[in-house]
């Protein structure tokens, strides 16, 4: 009898075992560490060893962007301490790479003033990069977009006109899209153009276009991987490679985070989904409202923290 239950209990427990191998295997990310945050965050970004992310403004402070500092494990803010002058909307639109930081601020009510800023943690102090007024009340699109950066490349755009900018700050290159940019997405050397419609542009740093893609309905996001082209249209994510192309499914509401490597991450507002591009296999499902990759390190942002985990 008591041979018996000790084989019965060694079968539990071997059962646990490969349960819990399972179910760590089902999620496919292992968590690293995290990164505290002041308030809740509105925005993040990464790119290689770099992590940016901005968060709601409080009672004593603006809405602020902050690099983490990966090596030392430092939060640098970027720009003094000082409380809104005027109201302002959360800051959503976030890049970063080789240290710069590029973000958009915009006040609130009917006629909003959009600017764009750039600042590193070495030199701190937020400088104004372009600006644009909005005309919330007559639904206009965001004047000024932030694509996401990558390999040293920061795009964005006012309407057409699309700027990159280096890792110094300054201007590298320059495009004029035939219509409204939707998305930018940089990575290699190389940036990618959505525009409204079905079109989508890939350029070089300086502007000059290398491949133009074209598709069935109209695109609302773009990401470069190492995997190929991913765009979002509706809710389907694209990728493709060639005359290769593999489609995956987003929920109505969800819209596609950034992706890298072998990887891409969309969220629905509450809940960030990671798929292994390869296959198109989800990988994980995890509570937040925002993700970024940079290779196989996932970030995602949940209320006041942010989580690293490791892709596998």
């Amino acid at each position: 009898m008591g041979s018996t239950l000790f084989r019965v209990r060694r079968g539990l427990l071997f059962l646990g075992v490969l349960v819990a191998c399972l179910t760590a295997g089902v999620a496919g990310a292992t968590p690293v560490s995290t990164i505290p945050a002041r308030s809740t965050v509105s925005a993040l970004a990464a790119d290689g060893t770099d992590t940016s992310f901005a968060t709601l403004a409080t009672v004593g402070d603006c809405d602020r962007v902050f690099v983490w500092q990966a090596l030392t494990k430092h939060v640098v803010q970027l720009g003094k301490k000082q409380r809104c002058k005027t109201k302002t909307l959360p800051i959503g639109s976030l890049a970063i790479t080789k240290g710069r930081a590029l973000w958009l601020t915009a006040t609130s009510g009917p006629l909003s003033t959009v600017r764009l800023w750039t600042a590193t943690a070495k030199r701190p102090t937020p400088r104004q990069v372009d600006t644009a007024t909005r005309d919330i009340a007559s639904n206009d699109p965001q004047p000024i977009l932030v694509g996401t950066a990558g390999g040293g490349l920061l795009p964005y755009a006012e309407d057409t006109a699309v700027t990159i900018l280096g890792s110094d700050g300054k201007v590298v290159g320059t495009y004029t899209a035939t219509s409204h940019v939707v998305a930018l997405a940089a990575r290699a050397g190389q940036v990618a153009v959505a525009q409204d419609g079905n079109r989508v542009t890939v350029i070089d740093s300086k502007g000059n276009v290398l491949s133009v893609d074209l598709y069935s309905t109209p695109v609302t996001a773009v990401a470069m991987t190492s995997k190929g082209l991913l765009v979002q249209r509706g809710t389907t994510l694209e990728l493709r490679r060639g005359a290769d192309a593999r489609y995956s499914t987003t929920s109505p509401t969800g819209v596609l985070a950034d992706a890298d490597s072998r990887w891409a991450a969309w969220t629905d507002g509450k809940s960030v989904h990671v798929i292994r591009l390869t296959d198109n296999t989800v990988v994980g499902t995890y509570p937040g409202t925002a993700a970024a990759l940079a290779g196989s390190t996932l970030y995602i942002a949940n209320g006041k923290t942010i989580t690293i985990r490791t892709l596998r």
